[in-house]
């Protein structure tokens, strides 16, 4: 699928359709063979896979984080992401098949502190929740397709309304644009908003887009070079066990 867009200084990445199907669906022992084989890898989660198995597998640090929360969507998302951080941890190589994983946050964004050779990002959209694992530094930013319109980015000379052919496409190009903008100053460490007045962004990285089951936008941001990174899908069936439903939470 090519960009429906061209920016002012260089064209974006081509937006790459991807679908769920089950070709696609990690299970935890699949984490091996694809860490081999890839970069980067980009788990997609949702905040619909909660259940209380995942909030008892957090240490009493991650559990009163929670607890600090005001809304179920907040602490569903840390224990959903935080969960899926250490079931992924678990099954690569050289971490183990370890129930005590530490897992610390700075500034800079995750860290395992036995792992420096482990890079992470996350994003959060809706319900939707993407992690990506990878062997060097990247950022990531995914969006869900909403109406209305970013409207910093429409001002931004990253912006190309000439190219697009209907209104609809505008709002996918801005909505692409943010992507690549968030993902790049994820991997600079920086703030995204100043960056939106400057289109040298597309020149100082590399950059791979994709429409997720067309309902989002994920871009993934990293130096310059050549990297192979892939999506995959799970559901609380594949690192969580099953223990009933779970009528609330802490």
């Amino acid at each position: 699928m090519e960009p429906l867009c061209t920016a002012t200084t260089k064209i974006p990445p081509p937006l790459t359709a991807w679908s769920k199907h089950p070709e696609n669906r990690c299970a935890a022992d699949d984490i091996p063979a694809y860490w081999k084989e890839y970069d980067v890898l980009t788990f997609l989660a949702d905040t619909g896979m909660y259940d209380l198995s995942l909030f008892k597998s957090l240490d009493s640090g991650e559990k009163e984080r929670v607890l600090q929360f005001t809304t179920d969507y907040f602490k569903k998302r840390f224990v959903v992401s935080r969960s899926l951080l250490k079931a992924v941890l678990r099954h690569l190589p050289g971490t183990g098949y370890r129930d005590a994983i530490v897992i610390s946050r700075e500034k800079k964004g995750i860290v395992v502190p036995e792992r420096p050779d482990l890079f992470f990002s996350l994003s959060y959209s809706g319900s939707r929740i993407a992690l990506s694992v990878a062997k060097q530094k990247t950022g990531s930013d995914m969006e869900m397709m909403r109406g209305g319109e970013i409207r910093k980015v429409r001002e931004s000379p990253l912006f190309d309304r000439f190219a697009c052919r209907t209104g609809t496409d505008e709002s996918l190009h801005a909505l692409h644009l943010w992507t690549l903008v968030e993902a790049y100053a994820k991997l600079r460490d920086t703030n995204p908003f100043p960056l939106l007045s400057t289109g040298s962004i597309l020149e100082d990285a590399c950059f791979s887009s994709y429409t997720v089951d067309n309902q989002a936008v994920f871009s993934l941001a990293w130096d310059q070079g050549s990297i192979r990174d892939i999506l995959l899908w799970t559901d609380k069936d594949t690192f969580a066990k099953k223990h009933g439903n779970t009528k609330s939470l802490p």
